[in-house]
């Protein structure tokens, strides 16, 4: 890699951190520890995007946390498709929908995606 590609990673990892560290993330959206987030995204009416990268093979401990995690947000779970590889679930807060997609990427790589829509 040379400097300049350095230099842009570093930048790119730096902005994506300062996005994350401002709150760019809503409290009723699961966090994975040692995630990566790749895109956090507040479109400005109560919809929110976020995408993480993170370390494993198997995508069911992940779903479980995140289910934990909106339950207690008091969401409830309005459909549940969960595989070893894929998962993909819903949620509904009174007004509120959540949807969370997670994919195992292969060689040890998971894609974690959350859409919040607050204002629905």
């Amino acid at each position: 890699m040379n400097k300049t590609h350095l230099i842009a990673a570093l930048l790119a990892a730096g902005l994506i951190g300062m996005a994350s560290a401002k709150g760019g993330v809503p409290r009723e959206i699961y966090q994975p520890r040692g995630a990566q987030v790749v895109k956090a995204d507040h479109q400005g009416d109560g919809e929110y995007e976020v995408e993480f990268r993170l370390r494993g093979n198997d995508v069911r401990p992940l779903a479980k946390q995140a289910i934990n995690h909106a339950k207690r947000q008091g969401f409830s779970l309005v459909e549940s498709d969960i595989e070893r590889d894929d998962a993909d679930l819903k949620f509904k807060r009174h007004n509120q929908e959540m949807d969370v997609s997670i994919e195992h990427k292969g060689n040890g790589r998971i894609e974690y995606k959350v859409d919040l829509d607050r204002d629905n």
